[in-house]
């Protein structure tokens, strides 16, 4: 394999985790308008990523003992699913809100259950994405790699909010980032697919990374 298709297959790595944290801080950037607009008080907002991140922190564990078990590939994908699911949906409940087809305490209730889709399936990829990286890279190179791949958060809570304003479409209004976010989600899943060898295939993402 040559350093184009190494440094390809990194970079899809990096895209899992760059998506899922882009997706996620434009989502926090235009939730306090939309809990404005339909009557959700703030703290009613927090106990909503509170309780997701709950859920994160006792999946988390658990998705990285299959990742060794069921592939790191298939994980990245189940942890781009749960990511997806969760934001078409919360985008749908935000549509169905703000439009006022559903009461507000039905908004928060069903918007609690879908942003929980994430917390419990979309933190498979992280560990899965880390553990990649980490088989397929020669020892004296892995610390350069797996902080090239952390980077990926810090670049996308950056451009998350940046993005956001830009994704507030017609019709679906405020919703647009997620649903926007879920539709780049189903890309990314498909590149992973198609660009990444399964896990018994013997390459290594080496040198590509800088």
């Amino acid at each position: 394999m040559n350093a184009s298709e190494r440094k390809w297959q990194f970079m899809l790595v990096f895209l899992v985790l760059l998506v899922t944290a882009a997706g996620n801080t434009a989502m926090q950037s235009v939730l306090p308008v939309i809990g404005r607009e339909i009557r959700i008080p703030d703290m009613a907002v927090a106990v909503i990523f509170s309780l997701s991140a709950l859920f994160w922190t006792f999946s988390a564990p658990f998705w990285a003992r299959q990742s060794d078990v069921r592939g790191r590939r298939l994980l990245m994908q189940v942890g781009l699913f749960g990511f997806l699911l969760s934001m078409f949906l919360c985008g749908m409940v935000i549509v169905a809100g703000v439009k006022g087809l559903i009461p507000p305490l039905v908004t928060f209730l069903l918007f609690t259950l879908a942003r929980s889709l994430f917390g419990i399936f979309g933190s498979a990829g992280n560990p899965a994405a880390q553990a990649y990286v980490a088989s397929r890279t020669a020892p004296a190179e892995r610390t350069n790699a797996l902080a090239t791949l952390a980077s990926a958060f810090g670049l996308g809570t950056i451009l998350g909010p940046a993005l956001a304003p830009f994704f507030i479409l017609p019709v679906v209004g405020l919703a647009g980032p997620m649903l926007v976010f879920a539709g780049i989600a189903l890309v990314t899943m498909l590149l992973v697919q198609r660009g990444l060898p399964d896990d018994e295939e013997d390459s290594a993402i080496v040198s590509a990374i800088v």
